[in-house]
């Protein structure tokens, strides 16, 4: 449609089979592009006949042959040469040689608190540094995120490892309320709306909850926030996988009643974010929750029977295969770089993991996808700077190669562009995987080696300013 607004004012059934008629078609490009190549193969075929002078006898059939093949190529053979082209291309990657592993410069602290923006900008963030009992037994007294982080070495050359913070801001630990209210004078100074904590919750066992409850306890913190649920499981190799589970979810018949309960005192918090009046929640992992329809509906029952009044439930999209799988139960979806963008003709060959990607490419690439994107109901994008978590893993570790800050930037504009064509003022949020993802390579905390480049490129693009002038 080409209306975009007009889209968003239709009803949800509406948009639904819009979006089925649509995938329909493209069932049916998909269809029409594999007899394209059918038919170029038989015209090969043919051509090989026609070339055979050794054939005198089917010279009649010859004559017919070419009179087909004249039909066929006059009518089908552009077609086919772009969709040859187009596989080509999709199977094909990118030498490490072409591009520069990571492009940034050294910037100091700006202040952007002059300026205004429409743009409710989340950062998503991770309260893992500081020791707990269960990390110490897991992995060793004393462990912390900064544990992966400083060991992290370099795996090509180039590789920007290890990870070093600014000495603004150091090795800190989140059970210091004090980090906390430092951490947040830097957001709101650069035009952050607010953090969504990773809420660790494993049927009424929670971990790593102690940097918000200190952010619960001290009202001088003026700064929103909300939840996300890391509903997965919890492994030795960090990937959610079922294999050496540290502790499990387990999504028991209880469980629906226990969690909305123990959401209640961040939710009737003044700083908790609400959308239409109502707690924000993100599920980091529907796919996992065995009853999805269910669970939200006694999530939903749960929090008007403990007062808490309606939900604002969101799902997280990865644009591959949980496309629209669960926004009919939910109010909205989100998507979370890196999962669901990266294939193979953004790959770069040559290096030490076969999923390091030109982060470049990625970014064009999201730019139609994002264009094309047709949601049934409210979406709330998300971007992600330079990803890079071989500080976790030994081995099939994800890179974003070719990161620089125009791409940053170039995709951020992208996704404001899209927040504010699609969404009403009051709904105008959108997502920075990270604010504090140190081992994951994605951080808008300042570091020792480019200072505070990526949270002035974020300030200079939610408040509309050019990305090569300094304030």
């Amino acid at each position: 449609m080409k209306d975009i607004n007009s889209y968003q004012m239709t009803s949800y059934d509406y948009r639904k089979s819009i979006v089925e008629l649509t995938r329909k078609l493209q069932e049916k490009d998909k269809q029409i592009a594999e007899l394209e190549n059918r038919e170029n193969q038989y015209c090969n075929e043919l051509q090989k006949i026609l070339k055979s002078h050794s054939w005198k006898i089917t010279r009649p059939f010859r004559s017919i042959c070419q009179l087909f093949h004249k039909n066929v190529n006059s009518s089908n053979h552009k077609a086919i040469t772009i969709n040859d082209e187009k596989n080509n291309h999709e199977e094909s990657s990118l030498s490490y040689h072409c591009f520069p592993s990571y492009t940034s410069t050294y910037q100091d602290d700006l202040d952007f608190s002059q300026y205004k923006t429409d743009i409710k900008t989340l950062a998503f963030y991770l309260p893992q540094f500081h020791t707990f009992k269960e990390n110490d037994e897991w992995w060793g007294k004393g462990f912390t995120e900064w544990t992966n982080t400083k060991k992290s070495k370099p795996r090509f050359e180039g590789h920007y490892q290890p990870r070093v913070p600014h000495k603004d801001f150091g090795y800190y630990k989140l059970d210091n309320v004090e980090t906390i209210k430092k951490q947040v004078s830097l957001a709101k100074k650069h035009g952050l709306y607010g953090f969504c904590f990773y809420y660790y919750w494993f049927s009424g066992k929670r971990l790593m909850e102690k940097p918000v409850d200190l952010y619960l306890k001290d009202n001088s913190i003026d700064f929103p926030f909300c939840f996300c649920w890391a509903n997965e499981n919890w492994t030795r190799t960090w990937d959610g996988l079922q294999n050496d589970i540290l502790i499990q979810q387990k999504y028991s018949k209880n469980d629906p009643k226990k969690f909305i309960k123990d959401l209640k005192k961040y939710f009737s918090d003044s700083r908790y974010i609400r959308i239409d009046g109502k707690p924000l929640l993100l599920i980091y992992n529907p796919k996992e929750i065995p009853n999805f329809k269910e669970t939200v509906s006694l999530w939903r029952k749960y929090a008007l029977e403990e007062g808490i009044g309606e939900l604002y439930i969101l799902s997280k999209c990865d644009f591959v295969d949980s496309r629209y799988q669960f926004c009919e139960y939910v109010d909205g979806e989100f998507d979370f770089p890196p999962h669901g963008v990266g294939h193979p003709a953004t790959k770069i060959t040559g290096l030490s993991s076969e999923k390091i990607f030109n982060y470049e490419k990625i970014v064009n690439d999201i730019d139609l996808l994002y264009r094309n994107h047709f949601p049934l109901k409210s979406f709330y994008y998300t971007c992600t700077m330079g990803w890079d978590n071989s500080a976790r893993r030994k081995e099939g570790y994800t890179i974003y190669y070719n990161y620089s800050l125009d791409s940053f930037y170039k995709w951020l504009k992208i996704i404001i562009r899209e927040t504010r064509r699609r969404n009403a003022p009051d709904k105008r949020f959108m997502f920075i995987n990270a604010w504090n993802e140190w081992a994951e390579g994605t951080y808008l905390e300042p570091d020792e080696k480019y200072g505070y480049a990526n949270i002035n490129t974020l300030s200079k693009a939610i408040f509309d300013l050019p990305l090569e002038e300094d304030q």
